[in-house]
């Protein structure tokens, strides 16, 4: 069985050392940058800096395409969007498409930035455990006043690494179903209408139910939401604060241009 997207890889690199929030700051950081930056430049430089990171981590090539492949009839449908449908200089006459070079400009840019969010989640998700980031994330949220809207940070925390955790599940069910389908003579390509809801609808059934066993058997282990502690405290090391200074400072940079 193929491992799933978004899943964690054990390892000994210096990005697997980083304190989880040091990971979860520099991807929130990454993200807004990646929108911000508008020249093919910056766009470069934000791919130079993730295989930078990449050949620190150590991290296999194929965990990074596992998480770009299931989106990429998303992205390509994006890019023709913008290829055919935003307006300016023509670039070609198909028929009744004209391509514009305007909107090759913007496809090509906003690929781009879905590809990058992706493969700096994955980085962090292959180079962080679960538990991790859900101490992050407590530890991050935990100044907020949240009680006042009902919920504290170790609920909210628990939810994001749950979601986090059911992703690969999700993409596992999905070609589950679909080898599922195709037993009974399900054939995906023929008809459309017929086959989505063929797909969807056992799916929903199937990520409702996991939902519900899983909430079972934290329930039944005595989960409660307040008042918990950790095996391992986090402390932020001082590779955490270079880690940070030099990220800010390429922001810095990527924003310059």
């Amino acid at each position: 069985m193929p491992e799933p997207v978004f899943s964690y890889v054990p390892g000994d690199s210096f990005l697997h050392k980083l304190d989880p929030r040091t990971k979860l700051a520099a991807v929130m950081l990454l993200g807004i940058l990646t929108f911000r930056t508008e020249s093919f430049f910056g766009v470069g430089m934000l791919f130079a800096f993730f295989f930078a990171l990449t050949s620190f981590s150590g991290l296999p090539a194929r965990v990074f395409f596992r998480a770009v492949r299931p989106m990429l009839l998303f992205i390509i449908f994006i890019f023709l969007a913008q290829l055919f449908f935003i307006e300016g200089r023509v670039l070609a006459s198909f028929w009744i498409l004209q391509p514009s070079i305007e909107g090759l400009q913007n496809g090509l840019r906003l690929s781009a930035r879905f590809i990058l969010l992706l493969l700096f989640a994955a980085l962090m998700t292959a180079s962080t455990d679960p538990s991790a980031i859900t101490c992050g994330i407590e530890r991050i949220l935990r100044p907020l006043p949240l009680r006042w809207l009902g919920i504290n940070s170790f609920e909210l925390a628990t939810m994001m690494n749950l979601s986090i955790a059911f992703l690969p599940l999700l993409f596992e069910r999905v070609e589950r179903t679909k080898a599922a389908q195709a037993s009974r003579g399900m054939y995906f390509g023929r008809n459309p209408f017929h086959s989505v809801p063929a797909l969807v609808i056992p799916l929903i059934r199937g990520v409702v139910r996991d939902a519900e066993e899983l909430a079972l058997a934290m329930e039944s282990r005595g989960y409660q939401g307040t008042c918990r502690t950790s095996m391992h405290e986090l402390l932020m090391q001082k590779r955490d604060w270079v880690s940070l200074f030099a990220l800010v400072s390429f922001a810095a940079l990527i924003l310059r241009f």
